[in-house]
């Protein structure tokens, strides 16, 4: 055969075998820039973009929450052996999985962390066929009834079927940890140019030395299963979905908070790691806790004037303050609609404490609805179509579509607020003799318990990317802004000074200035 003809078939088969492994092919340019690593440590792990679809996002292997994947993973042979994670984690009854290139990892609290039989499982899914045809899998015979022989005279029976092929047996006892790896053999197909053997965990591909897919070396090559089980749909959508560094959680925005190191109480803001310290307002005054709009460009506040407190709005650097309310009540804790045309807040107006909105400019000022009992503390939902307020003891939701303005109790706690993505809030509640941060699902099940220190943690309010809490606490003996990951994780102090810090703010601080501010730190290496 010519020497061109053979190089084409070579590369016919070349292009055939990693098609049937699940089209994996990196191309050069993914690695072209060695300055820039494409995966890096995480606080609980490693976090790897090569799996991901570029602008940084990946996949985090981590020991979070006890489940020791990330230790596994390195000691089963890490990327070698396993690939690169495809997925994040997800949970499946008793079952919590994570899915990796060439491999699904499990873990159960009774067994721990092992490898799933992953071509069972697609056949249990029904998914033999699309294996099939997509694949080129051979279907595994009936499993019948079992005959209850020991587990090792199974496994030698299985083993049987490698002998026929010494390339695969070569390449099945290659790795020490065969059995881990692999499972048992299951059902192997001789198609004459080509030999398939289906295991539990992997399939071989045996191409012969005169066939159009042959490569050398080697002659045979393990499909993905990871990418297998992937493509066959057996992964949440939801867990397909890459994310960023999450190195890089709660690092963006800027945290506002009022401070009397002034020498009077007035807003001041800095990055979430507590640099760039600036103070926004100089009339001091201030009370209640401050809100960004939504584009980050404005920033609305209480502090007193006229006789009373009222609500103002000030540009994000704290200039151009305007006073929105004019009466010789207290009126505070404005906060955005989504939208950035209204603020609801707090007024004791008509001689209890309710619940107001009114237009960005200040007009249009209504109570919302017929309310009964001190109400305090508003928040808008993401969507705009709920306003979340303490009554009392007790978190109460309310529907804008509703024009009975339904009030819904949902738990029992003050100040609280909706993560960015709507799916969770976060509160303070009395445990004891103190307050502690919890946060819970949007309607107030699932709650789990961030703090638990005898000191008060109060005040709480997600960062914009939903990652991290920001909240005041009085732990050192003096008011200080600390943040935690919303699984309770990675508690940092954010500031350090004799005077009090309270009341934390985080927005998004699109205005240019403060996002070059708040961008100023360093990536991690």
């Amino acid at each position: 055969m010519p020497s061109s003809a053979r190089r084409q078939r070579s590369i016919r088969g070349a292009l055939l075998a990693l098609a049937l492994l699940g089209g994996v092919f990196l191309a050069p340019a993914r690695f072209a820039q060695a300055e820039s690593p494409a995966d890096w440590a995480s606080a609980q792990g490693w976090f790897y973009t090569q799996a991901g679809p570029g602008d940084g996002l990946g996949f985090e292997v981590t020991d979070a929450d006890d489940i020791p994947f990330w230790t596994f993973f390195q000691s089963a042979g890490g990327v070698r052996q396993l690939g690169y994670p495809i997925s994040n984690r997800w949970t499946a009854g008793p079952l919590t999985l994570q899915t990796f290139q060439k491999a699904v990892l499990q873990w159960t609290a009774a067994d721990g962390v092992t490898l799933l039989n992953v071509y069972d499982a697609l056949s249990q899914a029904g998914r033999d066929p699309w294996l099939r045809t997509a694949r080129g899998i051979p279907v595994p015979p009936d499993a019948g009834e079992a005959d209850g022989r020991a587990f090792d005279e199974v496994l030698a029976e299985r083993l049987e079927m490698l002998k026929r092929y010494p390339e695969i047996e070569r390449r099945w006892f290659r790795n020490d940890r065969w059995l881990d790896a692999y499972g048992l053999p299951v059902v192997v197909e001789d198609r004459g140019d080509l030999v398939v053997l289906r295991a539990q965990r992997a399939v071989f591909r045996l191409w012969r030395p005169d066939s159009e897919a042959a490569v050398s070396p080697p002659n045979v090559l393990i499909a993905h299963s990871g990418l297998d089980y992937r493509d066959g749909g057996l992964i949440p959508a939801e867990a397909t979905a890459a994310i960023p560094d999450p190195n890089l959680a709660g690092t963006t925005g800027l945290l506002a908070f009022l401070s009397n190191r002034s020498g009077a109480w007035n807003l001041w803001s800095m990055t979430p790691t507590g640099t760039e310290l600036t103070q926004l307002t100089q009339s001091g005054g201030l009370t209640s806790r401050p809100n960004w709009s939504p584009d980050g460009r404005r920033i609305a506040y209480a502090a007193f004037a006229s006789g009373g407190y009222q609500v103002f709005v000030a540009d994000s650097d704290g200039g151009n303050p305007q006073q929105l309310t004019n009466t010789t009540a207290t009126d505070w804790e404005a906060w955005w609609s989504p939208d950035g045309e209204r603020l609801v807040f707090a007024s004791t107006r008509s001689g209890e404490s309710e619940i107001y909105t009114m237009f960005a400019d200040g007009s249009d000022q209504r109570i919302i609805g017929d309310q009964a009992g001190f109400l305090c503390y508003p928040a808008w939902s993401p969507d705009g179509t709920q306003l979340i307020f303490t009554s009392g003891s007790d978190i109460v939701t309310v529907d804008l579509a509703n024009p009975l303005r339904t009030r819904s109790v949902i738990s029992s706690g003050r100040d609280p607020s909706f993560s960015p993505d709507g799916t969770l809030i976060t509160f303070a509640r009395w445990v004891g003799d103190a307050f502690d941060v919890f946060v819970a699902d949007a309607d107030g099940s699932n709650e789990i318990r961030l703090t638990t220190h005898p000191a008060p943690d109060w005040n709480p309010v997600f960062s914009p990317d939903g990652a991290k809490i920001a909240f005041a606490s009085y732990r050192d003996a003096n008011w200080e802004i600390y943040t935690v990951r919303v699984d309770g994780t990675d508690l940092q102090r954010i500031t350090n000074n004799p005077a009090s810090d309270y009341l934390p703010a985080w927005g998004s601080a699109l205005d240019a200035t403060l996002q070059t501010r708040a961008g100023s730190g360093s990536r991690p290496k």
